[in-house]
């Protein structure tokens, strides 16, 4: 699996919006799927999933659509093979 992060511009340059409209798409997403906090506090930089959020808006009228696409990306994590597949034995 292959994760592009963006920075907050890139993000801006991918969807072509200004970075106020970026803060109101975050409201709508996903913190540790859709974007990353690289540290704590409200000055943090902000880093972006660039193929989730592209999925984000290629499927936002189908949203389950999109929630498939979360799944497998939690599911493709290292963390998400340690907890093992429904139907599948950990060995």
């Amino acid at each position: 699996m292959q994760i592009t992060l963006l920075t907050t511009d890139e993000a801006c340059g991918l969807l072509r919006c200004e970075k106020e409209k970026l803060r109101t798409y975050r409201e709508q997403w996903i913190e540790g799927i859709h974007f990353v906090r690289c540290g704590s506090g409200k000055t943090a930089p902000v880093l972006y999933n660039r193929e989730l959020i592209l999925d984000w808006l290629f499927n936002q009228t189908a949203l389950s659509t999109h929630h498939l696409a979360i799944e497998w990306f939690r599911r493709e994590l290292p963390s998400g093979r340690l907890r093992g597949r429904p139907g599948r034995s950990r060995k």
